[in-house]
């Protein structure tokens, strides 16, 4: 991942071993042991949009009541990150955040 130099403790706290600057492996004997260690992956990876991140909505009305200005970064980060493409594999830090983005956060 492309922060991963930043979440090494994170990542080997679940299992992982550094395989270089960004990058992990995991060894489990089956499918079913690999849920930890994919959860702590996935938290680790969207550490960059935590910021940003609104929580669940439970209806509607929640949606509603959310600061707009949040909704509309997180959405600009979504957007931005769902049109680029993304390497196979990460093998050197980058900026998790899409081309653009900080600068457009920035301005806001």
């Amino acid at each position: 991942m492309p922060n991963g130099h930043e979440v090494v403790d994170q990542m080997e706290a679940a299992g992982w071993a550094g395989t270089g600057d960004v990058a992990f492996a995991v060894r489990v004997e089956d499918w079913a042991e690999a849920r930890e260690p994919l959860a702590a992956a996935m938290s680790a990876a969207l550490a960059p949009f935590l910021p940003y991140w609104l929580g669940s909505f439970d209806s509607a009305e929640d949606a509603e009541a959310a600061d707009q200005e949040r909704v509309a970064r997180l959405r600009l980060i979504f957007d931005a990150w769902a049109q680029e493409s993304q390497p196979q594999w990460w093998e050197e830090r980058a900026d998790p955040l899409p081309p653009g983005v900080a600068q457009a956060l920035a301005a806001r």
